[in-house]
C-alpha cells in the first residue's frame, strides 16, 4: 500500500474506481470550468508524445537527445485534491474492514490543516499519478464492454 508523509505523520492512500466518485462528488461545479471533477482530466491533461509534438530537444542531426519538462502544464491542485481522494477512498476501505483509523475531514478542512505542509510538489505528483495507474489502468484488468 503507498504511503506519504504529511506534516510527520504517514498514511496510506489508494485509488480504485470509487476515488473517481468521491472527486467528482467533492469538487464538480458548474461555476468553476477549470474543475472538471473528472480526477483523469484534472491530474492528467491531454498527453501527446509524439515526434511532432515536441517539446524535444535535438541535436544537430535531428537526433531527439532530451525532452523539456513544463512544469506549468501540470495542474498542482488537481494533484493535491487527487491525494485527498484517495486518502479519503483508503479511510472508507478501513472503514469496511474495522480497521482503526485517522479519519479524513472535508477537503477544505484537510487543506487547512496542511497550512506548514511543505512537500516537493513533483513527488506528490508522481505517487499520484502512479496510484491512479495501479488503481485504473493496470495491466491485466477487466476492460469495460
Amino acid at each position: 500500500m503507498p504511503t506519504i508523509d504529511i506534516m510527520g505523520t504517514k498514511r496510506e492512500f489508494r485509488c480504485t474506481s470509487r476515488t473517481l466518485t468521491i472527486y467528482e462528488q467533492a469538487f464538480h461545479s458548474d461555476e468553476n470550468p477549470k474543475v472538471t471533477g473528472d480526477m483523469i482530466a484534472d491530474v492528467m491533461g491531454k498527453q501527446r508524445l509524439d515526434e511532432d509534438s515536441g517539446p524535444f530537444l535535438t541535436d544537430d542531426d535531428g537526433n531527439i537527445v532530451g525532452v523539456i519538462i513544463d512544469f506549468t502544464a501540470d495542474n498542482w491542485n488537481a494533484e493535491k485534491r487527487a491525494l485527498w481522494a484517495m486518502l479519503k477512498t483508503q479511510s472508507e476501505i478501513d472503514d469496511r474492514h474495522g480497521v482503526e483509523h485517522e479519519r479524513v475531514p472535508s477537503y477544505f478542512e484537510w487543506d487547512r490543516m496542511l497550512v506548514e505542509w511543505e512537500p516537493n510538489m513533483r513527488e506528490v505528483s508522481n505517487i499520484v499519478g502512479e496510484e491512479l495507474n495501479r488503481g485504473l489502468f493496470r495491466a491485466g484488468a477487466a476492460a469495460s464492454e
